[in-house]
C-alpha cells in the first residue's frame, strides 16, 4: 500500500468517525475542549501571544468562542491558494466570506506578520500520538507551517478523541504539533 493510499483511508474512516458524531455531542465535546484549550494556554503559555484560530466547518471542533475572547490578538486564516496563506487580526467589526474552499475568512484586519509570539490551533482529520496529523488533503496548514514553525511558540491539534490513529506516515517535511487537545484529555506528543 502506498503512503498516499494509506493517508487516503485513514482520512476517509476518520471523518466518518467524526460525521457521526451528533450535533448535541459535537457541541458538549467542542465545549470541552474550549474549556481545556483556555485552561492549558493559561497554565502553558506565557502573554501576550497571537492565537492563530481556525474557522471550523461543521464536523469539526467549533472555536467560534475564540474569536471573542479578550487579551489575545486571535487571528484566522485566509487562503490565497492551497500553498499560501496569511492570517488577518479578528475583531468585532470583522466581515466573513466563503473562502477558496469554502471555509469562512475574515476579509479585513491587520495581518500577522510573525514579529509576536504566536499559538498555531490546527484543525485535524486524523492524528497520532506523535503528533502527525492530516487535515483535509489540501496541504494548505502544511506548506504553511513548514515555514512559519518557527516563529510559532505551540503547535496545538483540537479534535475529537474518534479522530485518533494508531498512526500516520510522515515525510520528512511534516511538522509535528506539540500538543492534541480532544474532549477527554491533553495528549502532549511524544517526539518521532
Amino acid at each position: 500500500m502506498t503512503q498516499t493510499t494509506e493517508k487516503a483511508g485513514l482520512r476517509a474512516s476518520s471523518l466518518a468517525a467524526r460525521k457521526s458524531l451528533s450535533p448535541g455531542q459535537r457541541r458538549d465535546f467542542s465545549d470541552r475542549i474550549m474549556h481545556t484549550l483556555m485552561d492549558y494556554l493559561s497554565q502553558h503559555v506565557a502573554q501576550p501571544h497571537a492565537l492563530m484560530a481556525y474557522h471550523a466547518l461543521p464536523s469539526e471542533v467549533d472555536t467560534s468562542t475564540l474569536f471573542a475572547l479578550s487579551g489575545h490578538h486571535v487571528f484566522a486564516p485566509v487562503t490565497l491558494h492551497h500553498q499560501h496563506m496569511e492570517w488577518r487580526l479578528i475583531s468585532s467589526s470583522t466581515v466573513w466570506q466563503p473562502g477558496l474552499f469554502g471555509i469562512l475568512e475574515p476579509q479585513t484586519g491587520r495581518l500577522w506578520q510573525g514579529d509576536e509570539p504566536a499559538v498555531l490551533l490546527c484543525p485535524l482529520t486524523a492524528f497520532d500520538r506523535a503528533g502527525n496529523r492530516l487535515g483535509m488533503g489540501k496541504g494548505c496548514f502544511d506548506y504553511w507551517l513548514a515555514g512559519a514553525r518557527g516563529k510559532l511558540t505551540k503547535v496545538i491539534g483540537l479534535a475529537f478523541s474518534c479522530q485518533e490513529v494508531a498512526s500516520i506516515p510522515f515525510e520528512v517535511h511534516d511538522v509535528p504539533m506539540d500538543v492534541v487537545i480532544t474532549e477527554q484529555e491533553v495528549i502532549e506528543c511524544r517526539a518521532r
